[in-house]
């Protein structure tokens, strides 16, 4: 008997095959229902394992967040890489920055299978609708090596280390990215093979060293690589973590691109102290060709519960200060007009817990730009109040 005709995602393909038009491809125009279709066979499958086993072997999960926004004050110069840089001034309204949608499978104890899709502004359809990307697809191989600690093995379309740290010890990628993420340096996800360990069994210590394809969640493979590493050590009973990282790209014989991190952070019961200093060491056209340009940035941040208002209330700040070009020069003409400015950015904000998956933070962003040369223009500082919106949902 054939497994494959008995199973949810058989019966879904053939829904979808009967509502697509001819040569439309799945996710185009008003074809929605083959995304409902695929959702319904992988609640489906859940619903069928559970039923047949009490050891959860499948999971659907998922978060989404989303901004009301008013940007109160913007200058008439719509480029940069925050946010809202791009908008123009008395612009208000709503807009869905993230939807994660997950499906994990326990293949055997140590063996997963993992995918993971995301709907955001920047991921659109022909038609300029929301669409979805692919951010994970990945087999994760737990305890590889048992003579290191925590060993796990990834290979597929997985996480890179560069901002894995520092987001998580942040604790609000609802509200802004990690500060290499937010500049562009640096990639999220890559296309390769990582393998990650402890060096005690505390978790005191350990490393993730990742080689990829250099192209993200892009198709094509050339004869360049990426390569990733990191090492963490903690202290002070666990308190205090320290992270370095290296990332090198060659992009061509005379191109190469590499990143330089280093993060620490604080972690106390009440609250939670943060620092990321990195450098890159890139090109950029300058003058109708190619110079360093090494870019510098730097973050600070803190959290903490605020008691007198409750459990369910904590407060949050941020600061980043970002250089584009260290190695700037006055009378160079620049490519990237951004180049001519260093920038301030401020977050402050409050979170409330409303239930254990859904929080309200009311915030409010400040960019600065400051101009390194008297030459080009003033630019006014951005001010974006919102209130951010952010649940989670699934198992």
């Amino acid at each position: 008997m054939d497994y494959c005709a008995t199973t949810p995602i058989y019966n879904a393909c053939r829904a979808v095959e009967h509502a697509k038009r001819p040569h439309q491809p799945c996710w185009k125009g008003k074809n929605f229902v083959c995304f409902a279709a695929i959702i319904w066979a992988l609640v489906a499958m859940g619903v069928e394992s559970n039923a047949q086993t009490t050891d959860q072997k499948h999971r659907i999960w998922g978060y989404s967040f989303g901004d009301l926004i008013y940007k109160a004050q913007g200058d008439t110069l719509y480029w940069g890489n925050t946010e809202y840089a791009g908008l123009e001034e008395k612009t208000v309204g709503s807009n869905l920055r993230r939807l994660f949608l997950g499906y994990d499978s326990k293949i055997s104890e140590n063996l997963k299978a993992k995918v993971l899709v995301e709907s955001k502004a920047s991921t659109t359809t022909r038609e300029g609708r929301l669409g979805l990307a692919v951010i994970h697809g990945l087999l994760e191989w737990n305890n590889l090596v048992p003579a290191i600690p925590n060993s796990r093995a990834r290979v597929g379309l997985i996480p890179t280390p560069i901002f894995a740290l520092p987001e998580k010890t942040w604790g609000y990628r609802s509200v802004e990215k990690d500060a290499l993420d937010l500049r562009g340096l640096g990639k999220v996800i890559d296309q390769g093979l990582s393998f990650s360990g402890d060096f005690d069994q505390q978790k005191t210590a350990g490393f993730n060293l990742m080689v990829g394809n250099g192209t993200g969640n892009r198709p094509g493979i050339d004869k360049y690589l990426e390569y990733y590493g990191a090492v963490y050590k903690k202290f002070w009973k666990n308190q205090v973590t320290v992270e370095l990282l290296g990332d090198y790209a060659r992009k061509a014989p005379t191109s190469r691109t590499m990143l330089l991190r280093s993060f620490v952070s604080v972690e106390r019961p009440v609250w939670t102290f943060g620092a990321e200093v990195s450098k890159a060491f890139m090109d950029e056209e300058v003058s109708g060709e190619l110079q360093a340009v090494n870019p510098l940035s730097v973050s600070f941040f803190l959290s903490n519960k605020l008691g007198f208002l409750g459990e369910n209330w904590r407060s949050f700040i941020r600061y980043d200060f970002y250089n584009p070009a260290t190695e700037y020069q006055p009378t160079g003409v620049y490519a990237n007009p951004s180049q001519h400015y260093d920038e301030h950015s401020y977050w402050i904000g409050l979170h409330y817990t409303m239930k254990e998956k859904v929080h309200f933070m009311p915030n409010v962003i400040v960019n600065q730009y400051e101009r390194k040369n008297q030459n080009v223009v003033q630019r006014r500082s951005d001010i974006v109040p919102r209130m951010t919106v952010y649940f989670q949902f699934g198992d």
